[in-house]
């Protein structure tokens, strides 16, 4: 087999998978170099530009996961009495309670083809203390506010532990307590936004934001499938180059019957 594959016909098949191949892998590469950067390029470009809460995300749908840590806009009012405290928080050294209370959005848009009159709410995380008294005497700003804020994921469910005490910010869970419509994302107010968030008695929550760029899983998908196809190449020839020597193999072994004719005394005559 080896030496047909030397021959001008196979070796310049080879030289044609070649050509492919080096393509694929140069591609390959190129997915691999988008997949690290793409993240990085999306992450940047929310670090500061405002966004209206509503040109993001819809109520009553998850929001994706590349969404999150963006800086959003919105407008509305709060619900004084949808409040809850998220025990077992932890800032500057204290153990203690977040105070979430849900923002009722103006002009707010319901996904996945809902319709209702509920009040559309997201929850906001308005501050931190470590007394549980002043917690719940915590009184969220009346009126209307428009809120700079950044955009974390919910938090999934647990079962409650006391009345408006809960383990976690879960908006699964949050509707449920208050009958409203809401968003799969909570709100963490900027620094400067203490007068529409909270009042004195309060700690502002640090917003930690997601490790920024990382792996973008698509296009590093698409960089192993480029290197499949570079693979799948030389298997193709390899695999033409083998049935021809098969058939080759298979004509030169091949035997002839030969039938004489009636009256034929030898195959000389």
């Amino acid at each position: 087999m080896l030496r047909l594959a030397f021959t001008p016909k196979w070796i310049g098949g080879f030289v044609l998978v070649l050509v492919l191949a080096t393509t694929f892998v140069f591609l390959s590469m190129w997915q691999v170099d988008r997949a690290q950067h793409k993240n990085d390029a999306h992450t940047s470009a929310f670090a500061n530009d405002k966004t209206p809460l509503n040109e993001v995300v819809s109520a009553q749908v998850p929001m994706a996961s590349r969404e999150a840590d963006r800086l959003i806009e919105v407008s509305g009012s709060y619900v004084p009495e949808a409040t809850v405290l998220v025990e077992g928080r932890h800032q500057g050294g204290q153990r203690g309670y977040w105070v979430v209370t849900m923002f009722a959005v103006d002009k707010a848009r319901l996904g996945g083809g809902l319709s209702g009159n509920k009040p559309v709410a997201i929850p906001v995380i308005r501050g931190f203390t470590p007394d549980e008294a002043t917690a719940r005497s915590s009184q969220a700003p009346s009126g209307k506010h428009t809120l700079v804020a950044r955009m974390g994921p919910t938090e999934a469910p647990e079962p409650a532990v006391g009345d408006k005490v809960v383990n976690t910010v879960s908006t699964a869970q949050l509707v449920n307590y208050f009958d409203v419509y809401s968003y799969g994302a909570i709100l963490f107010p900027e620094p400067d936004q203490r007068a529409q968030a909270s009042g004195p008695e309060l700690e502002h929550v640090t917003f930690h934001a997601q490790e920024s760029g990382g792996l973008d899983v698509q296009s590093a998908f698409y960089a192993v499938e480029w290197l499949v196809f570079a693979g799948f190449a030389f298997y193709i020839w390899w695999r033409l180059l083998r049935d021809a020597y098969r058939q080759q193999t298979h004509n030169q072994h091949q035997n002839f019957v030969v039938v004489k004719k009636p009256g034929q005394k030898s195959l000389d005559n």
